[in-house]
């Protein structure tokens, strides 16, 4: 086990302590903004997405619409919501602290039936946040469950997350650099907003997902943009041979593929750096259109997770990967100018 993941694991477990017993947190819990601040940087390994930050990174912990979320010190949370069509919807957003100027965002769709603040902890995405300096949005889902696919679900979804880019645009981050991520079905979602939102987003990551079959057939995105898959070839719930209205991996990526103007591949193994029994297999599609890229990392004997998060999923969640420094360096190296 290298420091890093040696790091993550002992605050993994200290967040599992801390979510199952009050008297474990800190007193500042709930006090937003008043503990104290920390300055940190770190690099990313450009293969796995593990960080090395520069210092160890300190958390505490805020309740938000009763859930305590783990923050990295030098960040903060919020809460707010838009009115789509008459219908109220919420997101919560986690910032740096102080907050820089012309920041890019990164949104991150929660899976099917959880919520904003279960996909904070469940990707520990605010130490990213702490050390990359980008706002992490996470938007909810009318009754935890998004409208993934256009052959059966309305554009409610689409034109709150398109409100939404509007909104924080508003606020001063950096129009060019919006980036989508998502979790299982949030995942999904995220796929259909590369179909439909290309001209406001910069970049697209899924977790956990490959692509709705009635999403393949009214898939006309107006810009190609890079795109980064994470599958587990063990998920039992989005099957990596496909199942259902869900694409195989492989079908998934050659849609991608023809759409980008991908010309050849790359396949990679990426070095095991604990032995959870998951292995990581990196395949770098090559010649894409536009500068764009097309990465899928396949996880084998990993479960529906995320990797290098909390282990919350169905089966083994792989500390072989960061899917969040993952995602930020595929985010990062993209914009829609």
């Amino acid at each position: 086990m290298n420091l890093n993941t040696g790091l993550k694991t002992l605050l993994i477990g200290a967040a599992l302590a801390a979510s199952s017993t009050a008297s474990a947190l800190p007193s500042f819990i709930g006090k937003a903004g008043l503990w104290p601040t920390q300055s940190i940087t770190a690099t990313i390994d450009t293969t796995t997405g593990f960080q090395t930050p520069s210092q160890v990174i300190r958390h505490t912990y805020v309740k938000i619409n009763g859930t305590y979320v783990q923050m990295a010190l030098g960040t903060q949370i919020s809460t707010a919501t838009l009115t789509i069509n008459g219908v109220e919807r919420s997101y919560t957003v986690i910032k740096p602290n102080p907050v820089p100027a012309n920041a890019p965002v990164v949104l991150m769709l929660h899976g099917n039936g959880s919520n904003p603040q279960q996909q904070a902890n469940l990707s520990l995405v605010s130490d990213f946040v702490a050390t990359q300096q980008f706002w992490a949005v996470l938007p909810a889902a009318i009754n935890g469950v998004w409208g993934d696919d256009p052959s059966r679900d309305s554009e409610d979804d689409v034109n709150f997350i398109s409100a939404l880019i509007d909104t924080l645009v508003s606020q001063g981050v950096d129009q060019s650099r919006v980036y989508a991520s998502g979790f299982s079905n949030g995942a999904f979602m995220t796929e259909r907003l590369a179909c439909e939102l290309s001209d406001k987003i910069a970049a697209f990551s899924m977790v956990s997902a490959t692509m709705r079959t009635g999403l393949v057939k009214n898939c006309q995105p107006a810009y190609q943009r890079s795109k980064l898959y994470i599958l587990g070839t063990a998920d039992s719930v989005v099957h990596y041979d496909g199942l259902a209205d869900m694409e195989s991996a492989s079908d998934t990526l050659a849609f991608w593929m023809a759409q980008q103007g991908c010309g050849g591949v790359v396949s990679s193994s990426l070095p095991a750096l604990v032995d959870d029994g998951t292995s990581v297999q990196l395949d770098d599609y090559t010649g894409c259109s536009s500068g764009t890229s097309l990465r899928l990392y396949t996880v084998n004997g990993g479960g529906h997770a995320w990797p290098g998060g909390f282990p919350d999923g169905l089966g083994t969640t792989s500390q072989n990967i960061d899917a969040d420094g993952l995602i930020w360096l595929l985010s990062s190296a993209a914009s829609t100018r």
